[in-house]
């Protein structure tokens, strides 16, 4: 690029081309097509108010329009929300308003200078295009229910894109949150595992367990990672918020919440295919269709799966449907209806995993074939089954105001039945053992048959827009939101029976069954919110937040008619800070607060314990680099919470009951990166390190490390496709993933050992409209425990080496 300007180092070349690839690019000059009588693309855009060089950046990347700036006139310079459909030149006419900027084309380019005049003298300028495709996201809208940029959002929020979840070939929840700086999923199994007996994915965000039901969200719903998850072809990202988000949705941990936004109806006509072969008898078919329904005022989307996936341990298999229908309609001008819906149906034999064995520190497990099922395999598969309904409405109130009516209505049938299984080992009387734990292997062998049955009910009322004050602009957000959980498990059990892990022989138990668990609940909440964003400065914004809420617990253990109640109410707050030092760089500090109500835990006098409270304090940096192709942020936090419900050791013949504890305190760094710094080249990287401990000497607990904790966790996703030559397409890189020693679960005090893993990815694009992605999962075939939830049972061992080979041809009418 030859330039001829006063500051050619500071000239700002911004080439990105549409999110979804060239599918959407826009020749720059076909933007001004309405003054030719050619036809002009229009694109649904959703920017944020915002910097002015974000701004521009975010159009790139949505349009592919090519803009050329000098960075200096972007300076203090800021852009208005833009919301609706545009054409390219449209959009950038409305972004410039008021900032005393004006563009016009300039040969392959918008070239954006003074209105005034005294213009940035350019010769004729050819930019290298830049698919936006990547690991690095612009805007996040679950941590503050509006949508803003990464860099003013005063508040550490990861994003995992579709492209990440694509190009890792992401086949489980637990995997695509690896590059989520200080998340790990803790309990359930890994790809290649089929699906676990039990269903338990519980996850840990910066050393502490979120709840897996209101800490996992659809859209900001109530939605739950327990047992039954929704396939994540469903997903366009999910976006993961570090630290407390009470004061928008209630009830929940102090350690953050995690967010699986859906795919949404798009205005042009696409459909994909994919197909999918692996090991372990792993294969699986995708469709997702998109387009407009007959008129530009309809679109429609619906994405369907069928897997059928075996499991490297002998035995289990599981076959999985999906269907997932969207439509989304202009009602009138201002008014918007969008409607999704699921059903997903899932045939079962479980893997049951294994029991743990005790080592001096803690737990490892037993030494076995990997493949080894640790029982006698269930004779017939069940079936878990998922129905979910959602539906918003939107209405615009003149020019600054919408007002938005969010239902959802999610039906989750889940029964478990396991013939027998391994459950934990017996004790011994081998005088050369170190613990009382066999280690010739003898086991309990048990199955079970459970009834487990949830619906969810949400509906939200939100009033967001801005108005002026003091000559500043003030965004806010007014809201109500209330949701029901109504819960129950049935549960019955054979007989024990005899078993030996290591020799691989084990007995059927007495197909008697005996009563088990039978508890359940319907526990409720309302709450009121209110929050704002003001910049005093022009520098400086400021997010402040407050909530009321109102829970109403009720549970029942044994008999359904014998129900325990109480009632919540608290109030939350927040503050964040952020100040924009530069262009590239944003500084913000955050206090939050957070509570949880404890719903199953009861004192000695069969009381519900009082709710679990934290705050966090956190400082941290936001930058971009590379043109903003390339986000690195970091973090320092500390975390602290009480009323943690601890369960009290208590004789054979003692009723179980907990306690309330004292104070839990984490001290933790982490730092992301995530983007394309250079044409072909992406990367993503997170690291964290995380110091918890329970603090108070009383505590059952104290000194020790809270379930799935650990002290630290690295991961990264690097991969380079070459750009030019015969080879140009083809593309190649790697997945590295460590963990240090964590706590085995809540429930169970000890650790079990970490470990490395590391996978390798190829991938060829050089066909016009068809990809192919080939990822060798665990190269070094490396032994670890996937996730355990306890120690008597249930914990998996990770994949061994295995392939996955995935063909996607996607048809949009368009020529690449």
């Amino acid at each position: 690029m030859q330039l001829r300007a006063r500051r050619p180092l500071r000239l700002l070349s911004m080439a990105i081309a549409g999110s979804f690839g060239s599918s959407l690019a826009l020749n720059p000059l076909a933007a001004l097509a309405q003054d030719s009588g050619e036809s002009v693309q229009f694109f649904e855009l959703n920017l944020p108010e915002q910097p002015l060089g974000t701004a521009l950046t975010a159009l790139s990347r949505e349009t592919g329009v090519q803009v050329v700036v000098d960075r200096e006139l972007l300076a203090g310079r800021r852009a208005a929300a833009l919301q609706g459909r545009y054409s390219a030149a449209q959009a950038l006419e409305r972004l410039l308003a008021g900032s005393g900027l004006a563009a016009r084309s300039q040969g392959a380019s918008w070239l954006v200078e003074s209105s005034g005049g005294g213009a940035v003298a350019l010769a004729p300028v050819t930019v290298a295009g830049v698919r936006a495709e990547g690991f690095k996201a612009e805007n996040q809208q679950t941590a503050t229910k509006m949508q803003l940029s990464l860099r003013e959002t005063p508040q550490s929020v990861t994003v995992i894109t579709r492209e990440s979840l694509d190009a890792r070939q992401v086949q489980t929840l637990g995997q695509a949150l690896e590059l989520s700086a200080g998340v790990a999923q803790f309990s359930g199994n890994g790809p290649f595992a089929s699906q676990p007996s039990f269903g338990f994915n519980q996850t840990t965000i910066r050393g502490i367990a979120i709840d897996d039901l209101y800490d996992f969200r659809e859209d900001g719903f109530v939605n739950g990672s327990y047992f039954s998850l929704p396939d994540l072809a469903i997903y366009d990202r999910i976006e993961v918020v570090k630290g407390p988000n009470s004061v928008l949705y209630g009830r929940g941990s102090v350690g953050g919440l995690i967010n699986r936004v859906r795919k949404k109806p798009l205005a042009d006509a696409r459909a994909d295919i994919e197909v999918t072969a692996g090991s372990f008898d792993t294969y699986r078919a995708d469709v997702d269709v998109t387009g407009p329904l007959g008129t530009d005022k309809a679109r429609g989307r619906l994405v369907a799966a069928y897997a059928d996936t075996g499991s490297f341990v002998d035995g289990p298999e599981a076959q999985r449907t999906v269907v997932a229908p969207s439509v989304e309609l202009d009602l009138t001008s201002t008014t918007k209806l969008l409607v999704h819906g699921l059903y997903q149906s899932e045939d079962i034999i479980a893997n049951t995993g294994i029991p743990l064995r005790a080592t001096a520190i803690g737990y490892d497990a037993p030494n076995i074939p990997r493949s080894q099922y640790n029982g006698i395999i269930t004779a017939k598969p069940y079936t878990w089954e998922t129905l979910a309904a959602t539906a918003m409405l939107e209405q615009k109130l003149g020019d600054r105001w919408l007002a938005t009516l969010r239902l959802n209505a999610t039906r989750i049938d889940t029964p478990l039945k396991v013939d027998a299984y391994a459950y934990r080992f017996a004790e011994g009387d081998d005088p050369k053992t170190e613990n009382v734990i066999e280690r010739r292997g003898d086991t309990a062998v048990v199955g079970n048959d459970f009834e487990i049955d949830r619906e969810i009910w949400s509906g939200e009322l939100q009033l967001s827009g801005a108005f002026d004050a003091f000559g500043r602009e003030v965004k806010t957000t007014f809201g109500v939101d209330h949701n029901s959980n109504n819960y129950s498990r049935r549960g019955s059990y054979t007989a024990y029976a005899a078993g030996n892990i290591y020799d691989n022989v084990f007995e059927q138990p007495n197909p008697e069954l005996f009563p088990g668990a039978f508890f359940g609940g319907n526990p409720s909440a309302t709450g009121f919110y209110v929050q704002g964003q003001v910049r005093p400065i022009e520098r400086l914004s400021v997010l402040l937040g407050l909530r009321y809420d109102e829970v109403s617990l009720r549970s029942f253990s044994g008999d359904e008619n014998d129900v325990k109640k109480d009632s919540v109410r608290d109030v939350t707050g927040r503050i964040g800070l952020t100040y924009d030092l530069s262009e590239q760089v944003s500084i913000y500090t955050l206090y939050a607060q957070s509570f949880e109500p404890v719903l199953f835990a009861t004192d000695i006098n069969d009381n519900l314990l009082k709710p679990e409270t934290g705050v966090v304090y956190e400082f941290g940096a936001k930058t971009e680099w590379f043109a903003g192709r390339l986000g690195v942020n970091a973090a320092l936090y500390r975390i602290e919470r009480e009323n943690i419900a601890v369960s009290v050791p208590v004789g054979p013949t003692g009723d179980p009951y907990s306690i309330s504890s004292g104070l839990q305190r984490s001290d933790g760094f982490e730092i992301e990166a995530n983007g394309r710094p250079l044409p072909g080249w992406d990367i993503s990287l997170a690291l964290n390190r995380v110091e918890s401990e329970f603090k108070d000497p009383l505590d059952p607990f104290y000194g020790r490390t809270p379930g799935g904790s650990a002290r630290w966790q690295a991961a990264m996703y690097t991969a380079y496709e070459l750009q030019t030559g015969p080879l140009k397409g083809f593309g190649a890189g790697l997945t590295g993933f460590a963990i240090d020693d964590r706590g085995v679960s809540t429930f169970i005090v000890g650790t079990i050992p970490g470990y490395e893993r590391l996978d390798l990815n190829a991938f060829y694009k050089g066909f016009r409209d068809v990809q192919i992605d080939l990822t060798l999962r665990n190269v070094t075939n490396a032994r670890y425990i996937e996730g355990a939830d306890r120690n008597n049972g249930l914990a998996q061992f990770g994949s061994p080496t295995a392939v996955l080979l995935n063909l996607r041809y996607r048809f949009d009418g368009k020529r690449r």
